[in-house]
């Protein structure tokens, strides 16, 4: 079975397929991701298809991106041809012009199809702008069944950019269960959905707010800025090509440019040079030209905008039809208005603001940067994102909507049959990231205590004569006082909890995938799914450090080691009064000796120089760095053993939680 998602757009149109290709061994529904669908000559690379119908004779002859680029070049046959755009947005209003123009564009684009493309059981799905009327899918189908299609289902465009975006991790679960707003700011229409757990709670937008009025704004830019323009385009036969495909490119270009600049950058004093290429009747081309066009230019221009005639012309059939903002009805009437406040005027309906926590920006008009500017000091608190899919999220979306109800029966399965086999396969993840990080962490410390704090105390105890006591003080001094230990247990904790919630974010979802569920939004386990005791406890255990008895290892293990290898000729050789070697080499062995089974016998003893020598202290914190590792590796193992208790339970009921949350996309319906 094949889907195909259809987004009729004011100025392009996209269509994304994909395959079923039919029941898997459980009964459910195969997937596959859907692709755009590329027709040689009526689409792009990209597969976005001009909303154009070329006319010769009064009958169509071509449809798309070939109808405009013939039209445009043939003009020997120019008084035999016409071409019609601008129809998608009027046929709620049934224009008998809209609805043929949509019929033939539709009947063009399903001839051009590869053959055998659209099967008998081909599902089509069709967006609907919010706040479209009954009458707008009534008279869309119409349209479908008269050119020759199955009958469509129609799904709010909206919805559609939800999905795709759901699926692209523009949004993730989290986001649709708080508070959440997709504006799809298009070429025709403006449209906003606020939905709480996939609950719509508002629908709103404009029918004649979209990005058209903007290239109508760059004609008439070039209307004042060249007198030949004036004279000779409005009455030129490519008057309709100069309009609304040369303008169309120079405003996307000009968009892009102010994109490039940072909002608190100096004035644009250079701006962007705007050049549009135009013909005379003789076929004589010209180049007409703007100097300079800055970003104070474009915001005074588009605050003061009024529809040009041939504006006026498209939106004959909305005059006096009723329920048009106030914006629109100027506009209508040869006013001016504010296209930039006008956005502001449509989001300022949005109730509630405050609450909001996500608004996501789709659509091909939603990149100018005002919108990002009105939708910050609309809605301060929430976080903002531009979709992945600007142009292509609605026909995305729609070609994915059939697999919404085949990934709930699926998500119900693994609920039933296959959690417990994830769940000890994330344990065992989040085990192996524990063991890598944990001896990252050992290292780390015990190289820190042996260089930092163990080698700078016997340094001193050489020099200045210290006693074991004294030692043992310094040692404990030194590590408390090293908050640098207590940091790295802390970062790399951090860094341990981050690489765990990543590992099994990324594994989740890649198994939702491997068992079928297309639709698989960004999930994040929760912090307490993995717990922070694993985390508390290796802070606690190197903020103890001290508590090792470092100095005692030392004197029980290692000085007596040293000292019985400490050779006469090093005692004779050091200069040191008889006091602190009494006996000779034999007899301060075992004295030291004495340390193993009586070290406090030991304690007020001055430990003599020779004994601290460059090669005994490298000995000395070698053995103490080995002693360390060996500590702190059984601290993190028990540490880590009464994590792994909990952990299963905890990301079992995680799964369970973000399963069930998969069930918000219900609430997603046809019309």
């Amino acid at each position: 079975m094949k889907i195909i998602g259809i987004d009729l757009g004011t100025s392009n149109t996209y269509l994304y397929a994909a395959s079923y290709p039919g029941k898997s061994e459980r009964g459910m529904l195969a997937m596959e991701q859907p692709g755009p669908i590329v027709i040689q000559g009526m689409s792009d690379d990209s597969g976005s298809i001009a909303t154009v119908v070329l006319y010769e004779n009064d009958r169509p002859m071509l449809a798309g991106n070939i109808a405009e680029n013939e039209f445009y070049a043939n003009i020997q046959a120019q008084h035999l041809r016409r071409l019609a755009s601008q129809f998608k947005p009027e046929i709620s209003q049934g224009s008998p012009d809209s609805m043929r123009a949509m019929t033939d564009f539709l009947a063009l684009l399903r001839a051009a199809l590869p053959e055998g493309f659209l099967e008998s059981d081909s599902g089509i799905y069709v967006g609907i702008p919010s706040l479209a009327r009954e009458d707008f899918s009534i008279n869309m189908a119409q349209c479908f069944i008269s050119s020759g299609w199955p009958r469509p289902k129609f799904v709010r465009e909206s919805d559609a950019a939800l999905i795709s975006c759901l699926q692209s991790g523009t949004l993730d679960i989290d986001d649709v269960e708080r508070k959440c707003v997709i504006v799809d700011f298009g070429g025709g229409t403006c449209d906003y959905t606020t939905v709480e757990s996939m609950y719509v709670l508002q629908n709103g937008g404009d029918m004649l707010y979209g990005g058209r009025l903007f290239d109508d704004l760059f004609f008439q830019v070039f209307m004042r800025h060249d007198k030949d323009f004036a004279a000779l385009v409005p009455t030129s036969p490519y008057e309709w090509y100069v309009h609304w495909i040369e303008c169309k490119t120079q405003k996307e270009q000009f968009s892009n440019h102010l994109g490039s600049l940072a909002p608190d950058e100096a004035p644009d004093e250079k701006g962007m040079s705007l050049h549009a290429v135009w013909y005379a009747d003789s076929g004589q081309r010209h180049d007409s030209f703007v100097e300079a066009y800055t970003r104070d230019d474009f915001v005074r221009d588009a605050e003061n905008y009024a529809a040009s005639t041939q504006m006026l012309r498209i939106l004959k059939d909305y005059v006096h039809k009723g329920g048009l903002s106030r914006h629109a009805e100027d506009l209508l009437e040869g006013r001016q208005v504010g296209l930039i406040s006008w956005l502001g005027a449509v989001l300022d309906n949005i109730g509630n603001r405050r609450d909001v926590a996500r608004v996501v920006l789709t659509g091909g008009s939603s990149r100018w940067p005002f919108a990002s500017e009105i939708v910050r000091r609309l809605f301060p608190q929430a976080s903002i994102a531009h979709s992945r899919r600007s142009y292509e999220d609605i026909a995305y979306g729609l070609a994915l909507f059939p697999v919404l109800a085949s990934s709930r029966e699926r998500v119900n399965a693994l609920l039933n049959d296959k959690i417990a086999a994830f769940a000890q396969k994330a344990v065992n993840t989040a085990k192996k990231l524990m063991q890598k990080q944990a001896g990252e962490i050992v290292s780390l410390c015990s190289q820190r205590i042996a260089t930092r704090d163990i080698m700078p105390a016997l340094e001193a105890a050489q020099t200045q004569g210290m006693t074991v006591e004294q030692l043992e003080q310094t040692f404990s001094k030194n590590i408390s006082q090293d908050q640098e230990l207590v940091k790295i247990a802390e970062d790399k904790s951090r860094a341990l909890q981050q690489d765990i919630q990543q590992e099994l974010n990324f594994a989740f979802r890649a198994w939702l995938r491997q068992n079928g569920v297309l639709l698989a939004p960004n999930f994040t386990f929760p912090a307490q799914a993995i717990g922070q005791e694993f985390f508390d406890n290796v802070s606690i255990k190197i903020s103890r450090l001290d508590s090792l008895q470092l100095m005692k290892f030392t004197l029980t293990t290692i000085l007596p080691l040293v000292a019985a290898t400490t050779t006469a000729t090093t005692i004779a050789h050091t200069g040191e009064p008889v006091s602190s070697i009494v006996g000779g080499s034999m007899a301060f062995g075992a004295t030291w000796l004495l340390a193993k089974t009586a070290p406090k016998l030991l304690e007020k003893r001055k430990l003599p120089a020779f004994l601290l020598n460059e090669s005994n202290r490298k000995k000395i914190v070698d053995k103490n760095r080995a002693y360390i590792e060996k500590s702190l590796n059984a601290a993190m193992a028990d540490a880590q053993e009464r994590m792994e208790i909990e952990i299963e339970r905890r990301l079992r009921n995680a799964l369970s939680s973000m399963l069930g949350r998969l069930t918000v996309l219900n609430q997603v319906k046809t019309h």
